[in-house]
């Protein structure tokens, strides 16, 4: 895992999943990309005079976005990241985040994703654009090189690719436990998963079974996860991908909706 992007909320103070990203990038030795994006200025309505002070106003914001890059650069290297570049980008979240998901091996996000709100749009788009991402919480504290990952397997494709994607972080934990969902998909840890993770050095110290399904499997994900001191959940991402209702899955939305741990996902 080379290079590592993380959407900032800001430009004047870098924490949350920011820290999260830039710990990240420092234990894996990777570059790190940190991206503001900022809106477009629509035309303000009433006299122009106060339309003309908008624009300023944007554009002196936009202007100081820009020049934050060296203390973006400065604050991640005293976490001991030495490969940094800063980037602004004008438009809309989702869309930048996919662009710059195909330049990068993950994507940082921050928020939980409550059904409805806009955090939880964006990581959807982001993920349905087929980009690994690591969704941070706000007040986690969890440490940005995991020292206990959990594998929540169930067969799924999804959870194939997102095991797959996740193995530099995985060979890089101290501890790694696989939790495996009893599905109709009927994909076994015991089988592919755990053959793939002990074939790529990662040290599996557990295995557990569980049944159950939307919120009820993520309830018992969370508490597994808690049990076992786990500060990194990898799971393959559901959802719809139809243009009309592009979505979520129940499991994953309230795995994100409840989670205090950041949660590694891919489609």
């Amino acid at each position: 895992m080379r290079d590592i992007a993380v959407h900032s909320p800001g430009y004047r103070t870098w924490h949350g999943s920011v820290r999260y990203a830039a710990q990240l990038a420092a234990s894996m030795q990777a570059a790190l990309t940190g991206l503001f994006v900022a809106p477009r200025t629509a035309p303000a309505p009433g006299p122009p005079r106060l339309a003309a002070e908008v624009v300023a106003y944007a554009q002196d914001d936009l202007q100081q976005a820009m020049l934050a890059g060296r203390d973006f650069a400065a604050w991640a290297s005293q976490l001991g990241v030495s490969d940094t570049f800063w980037q602004v980008a004008i438009g809309q979240p989702p869309d930048v985040l996919a662009m710059i998901g195909d330049w990068h091996d993950l994507v940082v996000l921050q928020g939980h994703a409550s059904p409805g709100l806009a955090s939880e749009r964006l990581i959807c788009e982001v993920l349905l654009s087929g980009t690994a991402c690591i969704v941070v919480p706000e007040a986690s504290i969890a440490p940005g090189g995991p020292v206990h990952a959990m594998v929540a397997w169930n067969g799924t494709a999804a959870s194939t690719r997102a095991l797959h994607a996740a193995l530099p972080l995985l060979r890089a934990a101290e501890e790694v436990s696989v939790l495996q969902q009893g599905t109709e998909h009927g994909g076994g840890a015991g089988s592919g998963a755990l053959a793939h993770l002990r074939a790529h050095n990662v040290p599996v110290r557990a295995v557990e079974t569980v049944a159950g399904s939307d919120e009820a499997a993520s309830e018992q994900l969370l508490d597994y996860a808690g049990d076992t001191r786990a500060d990194l959940i990898v799971m393959g991402a559901s959802g719809s991908r139809r243009s009309a209702e592009r979505c979520l899955g129940p499991t994953t939305s309230s795995l994100l909706a409840r989670s205090p741990l950041p949660v590694f996902l891919r489609f």
